[in-house]
């Protein structure tokens, strides 16, 4: 329990406050230590505290849920690259210490909001001092001054969150364009796994997520062979819960709505000791709120679809909330654990002094409606959901026009040998059936690269049952010797290319599933070593769409009756697009539309064709 500070207590440092286990430096996770005059360059308990004080200083080590951590080091620990660019240096921690002990202005100061501690689910009233990039303290109110103020007083100040798991390619935009769009979201820092750029670019691939200018903190990680964990899915609706205090817990009545707790800030002289309940929400299963987050690794695919139509990290937070999850736990899960389970939680995921000055202001915690403020490295950001900064991006020549499919494609390409019915004894070919779900998925299943197990080596046939697509005999259309496509009975053909503009042979199959009654559909995929896929009615629709894709570089088109319907251009590396998100947005609902008057059943059908790649394709 915490008691009053007493008059002798205020001669501790301006960012530790008095517990009943005595002074505590503000939400600093580590050991317990003496205050000393001496730091040294890499600490971040910085704060020189007087002579007169000999009671320790006790740092917060462990949340209240979670296990002892692992002696060897993180659990989940992946190696990160780019980690020097987070700590302050010499010069940095020198003014840091010259703030914090009132002989220099912040540059920023975040005054009277109530800052959520998430390494033990308190919530107290303090100022956030911000110098350059770094917090120098967390103080009393209206102690220490500052060149510019925020007004934070009766809101909720927490941490920025923390993406581990969310692949910058798959999201079909630029670093750059994807931070306009997830930072007034609240997310500053994405750590990703470059393998999927690497592959398909070169040692360059990496600099399109980390390349931006903007705000957006994207950090490399290696894929680590960890299992990928499950994705917070809705499960059955819990019971309303009735805290001992604070509002009711309503359950989400569909599948696509989750409920959400709005705590609204106490008023002000009322305290707020009572809040720290808040962390310590009923969770109805806690085994299955295991988020992607707690374990890096490709568990997801957000395109800017769902991250505009549903959000981000913010909406996993509501849907936690929803299934019974405290409040500051659920934000736990998305600021601190991501960081600390890659070693970074010294740097990232609290608001604690030498912690990066990531964070939010908002006005309920989960709510609905995004942070009121947005302050990145320092820089505030976003306001109200929108960003105060521009993306000057350019896309880099290397990235584009990567694309190269024969010189000599024309129309009787698609007559491939294995449709040749010439000479065969046998009645049926074997095509890709794809088994389209009663109800779609909220995101397209990330498919994984190399060839099919249907037409060749590859991986386990397992992985083809998991999207959905296994081969079928079907006895085919034949005309002038060739099987066809014969729409009347669901048979399309699909082709095949590799992008490097090579001379080999172009794969001509026939698949099953996709619903179309006329037309093509073109999508560059997004597995290495990369291909483009045709899957058509007519074989010169198949032909204008597979030069479409050529000649934008990359990306999704609808064509019918050889004019190209629709299309969404992504040049960079015909993964990634460099226009604004507002108009990918636009593009993707054009094509998809597109596609479905042309009679496709698939969810999502233009980026599931790109993610299942040469699954789509058998050996007639």
């Amino acid at each position: 329990m915490r008691r009053r500070r007493r008059p002798a207590d205020e001669g501790l440092p301006l960012n530790v406050e008095c517990t009943s286990l005595g002074p505590r430096l503000m939400a600093a996770p580590g050991r317990v230590v003496r205050p000393t005059r001496t730091v040294s360059a890499g600490s971040a308990t910085y704060p020189r505290a007087p002579a007169r004080t000999e009671s320790p200083v006790v740092i917060p080590r462990l949340d209240r849920h979670e296990p002892p951590p692992d002696p060897a080091g993180p659990i989940g620990h992946l190696p990160v690259t780019g980690v020097g660019r987070l700590s302050p240096s010499a010069a940095e921690l020198a003014r840091l210490r010259r703030v914090a002990d009132g002989e220099e202005e912040a540059d920023l100061v975040v005054r009277g909001g109530l800052v959520v501690v998430v390494h033990d689910g308190t919530v107290v009233n303090r100022d956030i001092l911000i110098v350059g990039r770094y917090i120098a303290a967390v103080t009393r109110p209206g102690v220490l001054s500052g060149r510019r103020s925020l007004d934070a007083a009766g809101r909720y100040v927490v941490p920025a969150y923390v993406d581990a798991g969310l692949r910058v390619e798959e999201t079909l935009l630029s670093a750059g364009e994807l931070a306009r769009l997830l930072i007034p979201r609240g997310t500053v820092t994405l750590l990703t796994d470059p393998a999927a750029l690497l592959a398909l670019g070169g040692a360059q691939g990496s600099e399109l997520a980390t390349g931006s200018a903007t705000p957006l903190r994207v950090l490399l990680r290696s894929g680590g062979g960890l299992a990928p964990a499950a994705d917070l899915a809705l499960a059955a609706p819990v019971p309303p819960v009735a805290p001992a205090s604070g509002p009711t817990v309503i359950p989400p009545t569909s599948p696509t709505t989750t409920s959400v707790v709005e705590v609204s800030p106490a008023p002000p002289g009322a305290g707020v000791s009572g809040l720290s309940a808040l962390g310590a929400g009923p969770v109805a299963d806690p085994a299955g709120l295991r988020w992607a987050l707690d374990y890096p690794g490709p568990t997801r695919t957000r395109t800017v679809t769902e991250l505009a139509t549903h959000g981000h990290l913010d909406h996993d937070v509501r849907l936690a909330v929803g299934q019974g999850m405290g409040p500051i736990d659920a934000i736990r899960h998305a600021t601190l654990l991501p960081a600390r389970s890659h070693g970074l939680d010294s740097a990232l995921g609290s608001i604690a002094p030498a912690r990066l000055a990531d964070l939010q202001v908002v006005t309920t915690l989960a709510g609905t409606a995004p942070p009121d403020v947005v302050v990145a490295g320092g820089r505030i950001a976003a306001e109200h959901g929108r960003p105060l900064f521009d993306n000057h991006d350019v896309a880099p020549a290397w990235a584009v026009g990567r694309i190269r499919l024969p010189a000599n494609l024309h129309a009787g390409s698609f007559l491939g040998p294995g449709l040749s019915r010439a000479g065969r004894q046998d009645v049926s070919v074997a095509a890709v059936s794809i088994d389209v779900p009663r109800e779609p998925a909220a995101h397209p299943v990330a498919g994984g690269p190399g060839r099919s197990p249907l037409g060749g080596a590859g991986p386990e046939p397992a992985t083809a049952r998991r999207h959905g697509v296994r081969t079928v005999r079907v006895q085919p259309t034949v005309h002038d010797g060739y099987a066809v496509a014969d729409p009347t009975r669901d048979l399309h053909k699909v082709a095949v290319f590799e992008r490097d503009g090579g001379g080999g042979p172009i794969d001509v199959g026939l698949i099953r599933g996709c619903g179309l009654n006329r037309g093509a559909l073109g999508v560059s995929t997004m597995h290495a070593p990369g291909h483009v896929v045709v899957v058509g009615a007519r074989d010169d629709d198949m032909l204008t769409a597979a030069r479409a894709v050529e000649g934008m570089g990359g990306g999704f088109v609808v064509v019918d009756q050889g004019w190209v319907r629709a299309a969404c251009p992504l040049p960079l590396l015909g993964l990634m697009s460099d226009a604004p998100w507002e108009a990918v947005l636009g593009e993707l609902a054009a094509v998809d539309t597109a596609a479905a008057d042309l009679g496709c059943r698939l969810p999502f059908p233009l980026r599931t064709l790109a993610t299942l790649g040469r699954l789509l394709y058998t050996r007639p």
